[in-house]
């Protein structure tokens, strides 16, 4: 059996410390934002190889850089490319369950209740397509991403044609305090 380090432990900072690293939290919260904005339109390039490191996958797609310190940096790209991959994964996960999105996964307003997903339907075409996909794994990731489109037709009364219309770029709206674990 090989011998492992630990390289990091979850440890509370001194009192002292705490100001100086909610800080650094708060800058890194618009950094990674604004890399996820400028990354979006590239959603496709996270979608492939998922073999190393993401933040390297997301520096070679870069339009800017965010200014801080290279370690800090670095995580603030982890957190983006991490995002991107499974934003990048529940498209695909899109693409599979656009041929299902038809009226019959909604059931019609009736007297004062409104328009509602029609749950057993979704559970139905999600276990169908499934079993034709042969794809065990798949079942809450499909479920997920149709009752999202679901959601998005009783919105705007219209089925999303791409995945992009139906998800709005992702914002963090707090830091966080595992920001890089590498």
């Amino acid at each position: 059996m090989a011998k492992t380090q630990m390289l990091s432990f979850p440890i509370r900072l001194p009192d002292c410390m705490q100001a100086e690293a909610q800080r650094l939290l708060d800058a890194s919260r618009p950094a990674i934002n604004q890399l996820i904005g400028d990354l979006w339109p590239r959603l496709d390039a996270f979608a492939g190889d998922r073999t190393g490191i993401a933040w390297k996958q997301g520096e070679q797609h870069l339009l800017a850089r965010s200014g801080h310190g290279s370690r800090q940096e670095r995580c603030e790209m982890e957190q983006a490319g991490r995002i991107l991959r499974a934003q990048a994964t529940r498209k695909q996960v899109f693409l599979t369950i656009l041929p299902l999105l038809t009226d019959a996964l909604i059931k019609p307003a009736e007297g004062t209740r409104k328009a509602q997903k029609d749950y057993q339907a979704i559970k139905e075409q999600v276990s169908a397509l499934r079993e034709a996909l042969a794809d065990p794994d798949s079942f809450m990731a499909m479920t997920n991403v149709l009752a999202q489109a679901c959601n998005h037709f009783l919105e705007t009364e219209s089925w999303p044609t791409t995945y992009e219309e139906m998800q709005p770029v992702p914002v963090r709206k707090r830091g966080t305090a595992d920001l890089c674990r590498r």
